[in-house]
C-alpha cells in the first residue's frame, strides 16, 4: 500500500460456507454489499466495538448485520495476522 501501513490490515479469509452464502443468486444486493462493507471493517479492526465476544478468549468474534438484517461470525488468528470469516447468517 501507498500510505505506508500494510500491517494495519488483516487478511480476511472466508470459509466454504461464506462463499455460498455470497455467491447465492437469492441474496440481495443491497445485502451482499453491507456484508462486504462489514467484511472491510473487519480487516481494518477485527476487534470492532459493536461486535460480541463468543469466548472467553474473545477471539469468536459476532457482530450484527445493520438494521437487523442478520449476522457475521468470525475468529481472529493473532499468531498468524488473519481473521477466519467462519458464517454469514442473513435475515
Amino acid at each position: 500500500m501507498s500510505n505506508g501501513e500494510p500491517d494495519d490490515l488483516w487478511p480476511v479469509l472466508p470459509s466454504e460456507a461464506v462463499q455460498d452464502t455470497l455467491s447465492d443468486p437469492s441474496l440481495p444486493v443491497d445485502l451482499f454489499s453491507v456484508i462486504v462493507a462489514l467484511t472491510v471493517a473487519i480487516a481494518e479492526n477485527p476487534w470492532l466495538p459493536e461486535s460480541t465476544a463468543r469466548d472467553s478468549a474473545g477471539d469468536w468474534r459476532r457482530l450484527p448485520i445493520p438494521h437487523g438484517r442478520g449476522l457475521v461470525e468470525y475468529v481472529i488468528d493473532p499468531h498468524n495476522h488473519v481473521v477466519r470469516l467462519t458464517r454469514v447468517i442473513p435475515l
